[in-house]
């Protein structure tokens, strides 16, 4: 029977073990109802596209994709223009570095503030507003209003919705303007493509050509004149007019034309799972102010490779660059159906992606290896690494022994060293469910989210990368879900009943990045995971001119697949195949966008040597880290760490050419952590090399990351047919 996908985990309060507190950074412009109690005020999302809209001065981009927009409010002197600014780059303006004129470089970034167009109005001025509503994982309304000077019931409407076609304003009882910085070389009224609808075309300074719809109520008159080189205004005062503005490629016109006067409000999620088959689609609910063809819609290339065949006849034949992922195609649809084929049958044991290899048969000898390590590494203080005051470096130790826990269980079969195991690493877990960790969990009910106390002790937005400020949710809980499943799962086979015990806990870190349904009324809907790029991002609370961010492309498939894994432990149906669906979409758009095969053709052409991105930003990619330049830092962010999944997201072909070009030469000069990081990575592409450096007579525990251990390393290549 078909799964569906977006079952709600759960719809009940957080345990009051939570405290419950107000976010000391509320968002700017939009409104929290101050007399609804906690469960019926909205959930307010963090780490989405438009978040710039409500934090700092509200000026910096928001990546609509293709389009940038911001709110110009903050412009100076007599050339000042205030509304919805618009842009677009394209490929050929991106900017190079650190030296433009190398082949290889190191980053790019597309220009800011090139305020092509603008919607603006006569009335607005520095004391104009903004006021956001609706706010939704895909989409929030921008309400623009003029200072209190030119009246009351002035606004222009804008729902800013990923993906769209056209930028659409609806004015009200304003005198329409439309300002470009770049300034108009030609501005023209053009035949109208149908009744009711005005059309204008422009072509910019800079040669960009643009086209302006209006759709005039038959009550109403509208009349652009241009009144300047950088400013179009209506000659009078209008209500309920609708206007949509489109950036043209070759072969557009006719198309915009077809499609113009339908917009898009908002989308949603839906899908199943049936098997090893998965189905998402996308809905754009949508307005329309004339008798208008579907919704004209942009779709990344992730999209178009997994689009079904009724999706392949709905392509528009035109497309504009998007700043980071290659070029988006039109298509004229209201609905993205996609198809991916789903990894279940990936689960704890290893697995790998190399052909025609015998997984998980064990020889007394690699099995005489493991054990050793094991009895190693529970000689460790299991309590002191697990409590830090950081639930980024707590969850990746508590991982750690929960793996080393199941090894003794599923691998070695030893009950004593599983017993002694499980009763450390649960004591461990016990702290962080019961909320006693140096820094316990609250739940802030300004935006809804379980976040760690750090930042309200210590007033430092940063402590623990953020995390009071949503930054890097994802890969912290990941880390304690992981460990869940496995914990739960040796639990559950030696007839405990730690699931149950602790699910309410577990499902609450899952509710807090990955809440599936909107009929959960406490948390937002998918806080990390963007349905629509195919994959999650970072960033939370912070503004940034070149948009949200991720550096690490495996702690984000790592919490994709812990979710999949509590969800198989915990008896959670859909949240297992919702796990399954996010990692197919993931490995089709990281290897896309963020880990460059020879063969990858959507990346930039100079950035392709680099192997990965580095941080990947909506408007940047930047061969970096934000911790250190290290050539084994920027590539093992996106190895860490290491699981069965791994091998399915990073092919052999990849790893092989990534190590052979950038990381051999250098793996046996680095004397930390991330020495075994690279080591454990040569497993996917040739497992007997890893086996023999983790079993080495001569390893050394300084070679180990904080989260990782010899134990796993050692099982998971022997597991793969490393081991002799």
């Amino acid at each position: 029977m078909p799964v569906e996908l977006f079952q709600p985990v759960a719809v009940t309060a957080p345990h009051p073990h939570f405290s419950r507190r107000s976010h000391p950074l509320p968002p700017k412009s939009l409104a929290i109802p101050a007399d609804k109690d906690e469960r019926e005020r909205p959930a307010i999302e963090t780490n989405k596209f438009y978040s710039n809209l409500y934090l700092g001065n509200q000026d910096q981009p928001v990546f609509m994709c293709p389009y940038v927009l911001w709110w110009d409010h903050r412009s100076e002197g007599p050339d000042a223009h205030y509304g919805l600014s618009i842009s677009h780059t394209s490929n050929e303006q991106r900017v190079y570095g650190p030296d433009p004129k190398e082949q290889n470089a190191q980053y790019f970034f597309h220009p800011a503030g090139i305020r092509s167009l603008s919607l603006s109005a006569f009335e607005f001025d520095k004391t104009m507003s903004i006021e956001l509503s609706q706010s939704a994982q895909f989409s929030v309304v921008a309400l623009f209003k003029p200072g209190s000077a030119h009246g009351t019931g002035k606004s222009l409407n804008v729902p800013i919705v990923l993906g769209t076609g056209f930028i659409t304003g609806t004015y009200y009882n304003l005198i329409p303007r439309i300002n470009s910085a770049v300034g108009f070389r030609v501005f023209k009224e053009k035949p109208s493509p149908r009744s009711g609808i005005q059309k204008y075309g422009i072509e910019l300074h800079d040669r960009t050509k643009w086209l302006i719809y209006a759709w005039v109520p038959e009550d109403q008159h509208l009349k652009l004149k241009q009144d300047g080189d950088h400013t179009v205004t209506a000659e009078q005062r209008v209500r309920n007019v609708l206007f949509q503005i489109c950036k043209l490629v070759d072969g557009s016109e006719k198309i915009y034309d077809q499609y113009a006067g339908k917009y898009a409000i908002r989308a949603q999620l839906s899908g199943t799972a049936n098997k090893n088959k998965g189905d998402v689609r996308i809905n754009w609910s949508t307005r329309q102010a004339n008798n208008a063809n579907a919704l004209l819609l942009f779709a990344l290339p992730h999209h178009v490779a997994s689009f079904t065949d009724q999706m392949k006849k709905r392509a528009l034949g035109f497309g504009l660059d998007s700043p980071t992922k290659g070029k988006a195609m039109a298509y004229g649809t209201n609905d993205f159906f996609m198809q991916e084929t789903l990894p279940t049958d990936i689960e704890f044991m290893p697995w790998t992606s190399i052909p025609n290899v015998r997984t998980n048969q064990y020889s007394r000898e690699a099995l005489g290896h493991i054990f050793d390590a094991a009895c190693v590494e529970l000689e460790q203080d299991v309590e002191a690494q697990c409590n830090l005051n950081s639930m980024y470096f707590s969850g990746k130790a508590l991982d750690k022994f929960a793996y080393i826990a199941f090894v003794a269980y599923q691998v070695l079969g030893n009950l004593a060293m599983t017993q002694a195991a499980m009763n450390k690493v649960a004591n461990a877990f016990r702290r962080f469910s019961a909320n006693k960790q140096q820094y316990p969990l609250a739940y802030d009910t300004t935006y809804k989210g379980i976040v760690s106390s750090g930042a309200f002790i210590t007033e430092n937005a940063l402590e623990d990368f953020g995390n009071t400020y949503y930054n890097d949710h994802h890969f912290h809980y990941g880390y304690f879900i992981h460990a869940a499943a496995l914990i739960g799962y040796v639990d559950a086979a030696l007839g405990g009943t730690w699931i149950y015990d602790n699910k309410d806990f577990v499902n609450t870190l899952v509710r807090d990045i990955a809440n599936p349904s909107e009929h959960d009324p406490y948390f937002p809907v998918s806080r990390s995971f963007d349905w629509y790029h195919g994959h999650s991002w970072a960033k939370g609370l912070f503004e940034s001119g070149d948009g949200k961010d991720q550096e690490s492309t495996s702690e984000d498939y790592h919490h994709a697949y812990a979710i999949k894994l509590w969800g198989k432990v915990s008896g959670d149906k859909s949240m297992e195949a919702r796990g399954d669906m996010m990692l197919a979409i993931m490995k089709r758009s990281f290897n896309t966008y963020f880990m460059m095969s020879s063969k990858n053709s959507v990346q930039d052409p100079r950035i392709l040597a680099n192997k990965v991105t580095g941080i990947l930003f909506e408007n940047k990619i930047d061969h970096t880290t934000y911790f250190s330049p290290r050539i084994e830092c920027v590539q093992g962010i996106h190895m860490i760490p290491i699981t069965p999944v791994s091998s399915y997201m990073r092919s052999p072909e990849f790893t092989y050419e990534e190590w052979s070009t950038l990381l051999q030469q250098i793996a046996d000069k680095v004397d930390d952590g991330w020495k075994g990081i690279l080591y454990a990575n040569v497993a996917l592409f040739d497992p007997r090399a890893a086996w023999q450096f983790f079993a080495h007579p001569k390893f050394m525990y300084q070679w180990l990351d904080g989260g990782a251990s010899r134990t796993w390393y050692l099982t998971y290549a022997a597991g793969v047919g490393g081991a002799p």
